[in-house]
């Protein structure tokens, strides 16, 4: 049922199309540094119509109708699974509002909400060709990690078959692990090809990140037009940047969203949390086109992981003091003042320790 509260406190010049299209030279960031314009928070604890607004892991924009389409990663705990469907009021000066338009339960093929813990959504995408959303969930209530293609208002059409590599075998040794599985899903300008990235590496592909090494994501393809998988590619992320320094010593890293370029590279979102210390979120460039796929089979071992270049990262008070949350969420916005503008969002894990936070950046071609 939609509900609606209104809070208040892809369009490219040429010059950018070219920034964005261009190859990166080896010692210069593959795109313009982004320039900070603001933030918008909501807090923990907003309810509309007695469902609690949060959980934001997913998030793309339609330019046609100036929407953004958020993802909940609710697992129909406080509520049933959903997404919405966002205004931002967005300008070289900032988000001046944040107007939450509708909210949309997720709906199987049969039409019924999910039950509790039937999935775990993680990843929106608008497939502006056929009219219609992608969405990844990290597991059912067996732990199978799933790509669902649903109508614009939340009801599957289809669950894709995924891989045998990515399903969960029973004993740890094949799959996904719990919660690290498609995090970033991004499709091609084309509208052709869909990308899904795991979080970490699968269980045969080696470990979760550390402080001494990263963990080997796999980044699927599939064909959007047939549902059918495709190549395979490693990405390696970075270790844990920091240690701990607190009692809990909880650290982790890893990819939390994709988001693709004119030309048909990627960014990769790694995001990290360390205890006493706080995130650290990182952009990087890949080209899946120049990379090498991975032979068939279930293990990637010997596989080498696609090339990737920095583009920047935000620590705790960079950009002016800005206090960085959970980003598991991007997308590109509006054209504005001749720039073209990224937003992106955390996941505030329905925690009042969180907060959802959305954050404004635009890209100049002049630089």
């Amino acid at each position: 049922m939609p509900m609606r509260a209104c809070l208040s406190p892809v369009f490219l010049t040429p010059l950018l199309l070219a920034a964005l299209a261009a190859p990166a030279g080896a010692d210069e960031a593959p795109l313009p540094r982004p320039t900070y314009r603001g933030e918008f928070v909501l807090p923990t604890g907003l309810t509309l119509a007695g469902t609690e607004f949060g959980g934001i892991s997913g998030l793309d924009f339609d330019p046609e109708t100036g929407l953004f389409y958020a993802i909940s990663d609710d697992r129909s705990d406080k509520a049933p699974a959903r997404f919405y469907e966002l205004k931002l009021a967005l300008s070289d000066a900032g988000i001046a509002a944040l107007d939450i338009a509708a909210t949309h339960t997720l709906r199987s093929a049969a039409g019924e909400a999910f039950a509790k813990g039937g999935v775990d959504p993680e990843a929106v995408r608008l497939d502006r060709t056929r009219d219609r959303l992608v969405w990844s969930s990290e597991g059912d209530a067996e732990g199978r990690p799933q790509i669902v293609v649903a109508t614009m208002d939340g009801k599957a059409e289809k669950t894709l078959d995924l891989p045998e590599v990515f399903l969960p075998n029973g004993d740890g040794t094949r799959g996904v692990r719990p919660n690290l599985a498609f995090e970033g899903l991004a499709i091609s300008p084309d509208g052709q090809t869909l990308y899904a990235m795991t979080e970490n590496a699968l269980a045969q592909d080696g470990d979760k990140a550390t402080s001494e090494a990263g963990s080997k994501s796999r980044l699927l393809t599939i064909d959007v037009e047939t549902g059918r998988p495709g190549a395979q590619y490693l990405y390696e992320t970075d270790p844990i940047p920091f240690r701990p320094t607190q009692t809990v010593k909880y650290a982790d890293n890893g990819v939390s969203e994709l988001l693709a370029l004119p030309d048909g590279r990627l960014i990769v979102v790694e995001r990290a949390y360390v205890d006493g210390i706080g995130n650290r979120i990182a952009f990087y460039v890949i080209d899946p086109k120049d990379g090498q796929a991975l032979p068939a089979g279930v293990s990637a071992a010997g596989g080498a992981p696609l090339a990737k270049t920095l583009w920047f990262k935000i620590d705790e008070g960079d950009f002016g003091g800005l206090d960085i949350d959970n980003i598991e969420a991007v997308s590109w916005g509006p054209d504005i003042g001749g720039e073209r503008s990224i937003v992106i969002a955390s996941d505030n894990n329905f925690s009042r320790h969180q907060k959802s936070q959305f954050v404004l950046f635009t890209l100049s071609g002049n630089e």
